[in-house]
């Protein structure tokens, strides 16, 4: 940390003073900084039981970019949101119709220390999660596995009644969405309350645009604006598709809140499933970038909140002469290492003549017991020792050069 930080703070507690100080111009009883969690501990009223958490990441992120006037706009629409929230209701009856199911990423919340304050989620897809929200007029609160308790339902039923009001959502967005006649592409812009990337937690959703859009749907959810809809069609070929994955994994790495590069399609039950072609198709270079991308992505998001004393491990990207990619990690000899999934695997030695190798992930598994370390996602392998001598020069045998 520089002089001028230790003087004045980094950019990040700035701006969290920014925003303190227009919590309490707008009359909130209690607001305080909590730098650890870069988020702001708020009391709406002195008879508030317990103070309410707002994180502060994703506010930054936007406005990191925005001119001054629309700055203050998302400011102000930050603590509307907020300040002005009448609350939650507190009965099973008051809130079921109230809930939403909401796409994010796996590691969405990973900062929450508080226990009862984590939001409640299940997986979804690789990466990624189902939440649930409380929709209101002015806000969406995250369902805690709290809050179900206390309305004295299980956490299924709430998952369940958020589908259905989804379900039901989802076939007045489509009465009122619908025209005759294919479209190649469609951008549903997120409205606040019409929550499309939603839209593929409904059985045969996603099945049921094939008339829609003129062939096989491929969605994508790049940020939490907007998704993509797109029909496949005979005539489209691996070119002319990179350029759409191209599109949306600008979107994803420019995106304040960014979910996903990966396309979704409906597999032959109609059900939801990533699009990723199997290796030797002429569109698995393609479908395998976005995989990559979206792991290293998580992975690194799920580095900046990981307690432990073994090393966590990055998931990097490396690129071919010829552009395509893959995603490699590294094992140290004499490091207690959390290694994540990767296409490859290099191994580093601690003798000075030992030249360094990799090794295919399956390679990988097929000669070390790999163990998923307890309660981490994406999933990560606690690797504490060394392999023994035979089976590391096994893997030195199978090492490639990819």
């Amino acid at each position: 940390m520089g002089l001028l930080d230790r003087l004045v703070g980094s950019p990040e507690d700035r701006f969290a003073r920014r925003v303190l100080t227009a919590m309490r111009d707008a009359g909130v009883a209690q607001a305080r900084y909590l730098p650890e969690q870069f988020a702001i501990e708020v009391r709406r009223d002195s008879k508030a039981e317990s103070p309410a958490i707002a994180y502060l990441g994703n506010l930054y992120r936007e406005c990191a970019r925005a001119a001054r006037g629309e700055r203050r706009a998302r400011i102000a629409t930050f603590l509307s949101a907020m300040i002005y929230n009448p609350g939650t209701p507190q009965s099973w009856e008051e809130v079921a119709p109230l809930l939403r199911p909401l796409l994010r990423t796996v590691t969405f919340g990973g900062g929450v220390e508080r226990e009862q304050a984590r939001p409640l989620r299940r997986p979804a897809w690789p990466y990624l999660a189902e939440f649930v929200v409380v929709d209101q007029p002015t806000s969406m609160a995250y369902v805690t596995p709290k809050q179900a308790r206390d309305w004295g339902v299980t956490e299924r039923i709430v998952y369940d009644q958020a589908r259905r009001n989804m379900a039901e959502l989802a076939r007045r967005t489509g009465e009122a969405s619908d025209a005759p006649g294919p479209r190649p592409l469609i951008r549903m812009v997120e409205s606040g309350d019409a929550y499309w990337a939603s839209h593929l937690f409904v059985d045969g959703w996603l099945a049921g645009q094939r008339s829609r859009v003129g062939g096989t749907p491929l969605l994508f959810v790049p940020d939490t604006t907007a998704v993509l809809l797109v029909g496949r069609t005979a005539q489209d070929t691996p070119e002319s598709l990179a350029k759409l994955f191209e599109l949306v994994e600008a979107e994803f790495r420019d995106a304040p809140r960014p979910i996903s590069p990966m396309a979704f399609t409906a597999g032959d039950d109609g059900a939801v499933v990533p699009y990723l072609a199997p290796p030797g198709d002429p569109m698995y270079d393609i479908t395998h970038r976005s995989a990559v991308l979206m792991a290293s992505s998580e992975y690194a998001a799920q580095a900046q909140h990981l307690q432990t004393e073994a090393f966590v491990a990055s998931c990097g990207i490396a690129q071919r002469q010829d552009g395509t990619v893959f995603s490699w990690a590294s094992w140290a000899e004499g490091v207690d290492t959390l290694l994540p999934r990767a296409d490859f695997v290099a191994f580093t030695a601690e003798a000075e003549d030992a030249e360094p190798f990799l090794v295919a992930w399956d390679v990988l598994e097929r000669e070390v017991d790999l163990e998923p370390e307890p309660g981490v996602e994406p999933e990560r392998y606690r690797l504490r020792g060394w392999p023994h001598p035979g089976v590391v020069e096994r893997l030195r045998r199978a090492a490639t050069h990819p």
